[in-house]
């Protein structure tokens, strides 16, 4: 009887095809110079500055990194967004393609989520480590996509036969 129970839902989905529900209808306005400007390079820079050492004649050793709750709240929020906007990044008409645009969109979430375990941590070393690997991830995308910039000839367009 199990079987029997078991089968009949396999039946319907033969006879009348099943297939999993559409995603939601994300509706990406920004593009992605703007999410860089507006979303990106605001959080990256406050991860950047939130943790530092100047060592000069006149001041010695200075040293920097939050002490506040407020403070680390910062530095976690600015985790999320970058961690986020990976995601962000695959969306939509903001993917150059399926292969390389989204590894590197991955890495971008893997930074950002490396940064949110320093944060709350609240490890200033480790958000000094982390910063590297933000950098790299921003880097590495940059040096095959970037947009809008020819001062610095690096744009490349997306082969025909890569665009979706």
């Amino acid at each position: 009887m199990r079987a029997i129970l078991f089968s009949i839902p396999l039946g319907v989905c033969a006879n009348f095809g099943c297939s999993e529900a559409p995603g939601p209808p994300f509706e990406p306005r920004a593009n992605v110079k703007e999410l860089m400007v507006s979303i990106v390079d605001p959080a990256a820079d406050v991860l950047w500055d939130s943790v530092g050492t100047v060592i000069s004649e006149e001041e010695g050793v200075v040293e920097w990194y939050p002490k506040t709750d407020e403070e680390w709240a910062a530095v976690r929020n600015s985790a999320v967004v970058i961690m986020e906007s990976g995601n962000l990044l695959m969306m939509g008409g903001r993917a150059r393609d399926n292969g390389a645009w989204m590894e590197l969109s991955r890495g971008m979430i893997d930074a950002g989520a490396a940064a949110l375990e320093a944060a709350e941590s609240k490890d200033p070393d480790a958000v000094f480590a982390v910063g590297e690997q933000i950098y790299l991830a921003c880097d590495r995308c940059h040096g095959l996509y970037w947009i809008d910039d020819k001062d610095r000839g690096r744009i490349r367009e997306t082969p025909a036969s890569q665009r979706h």
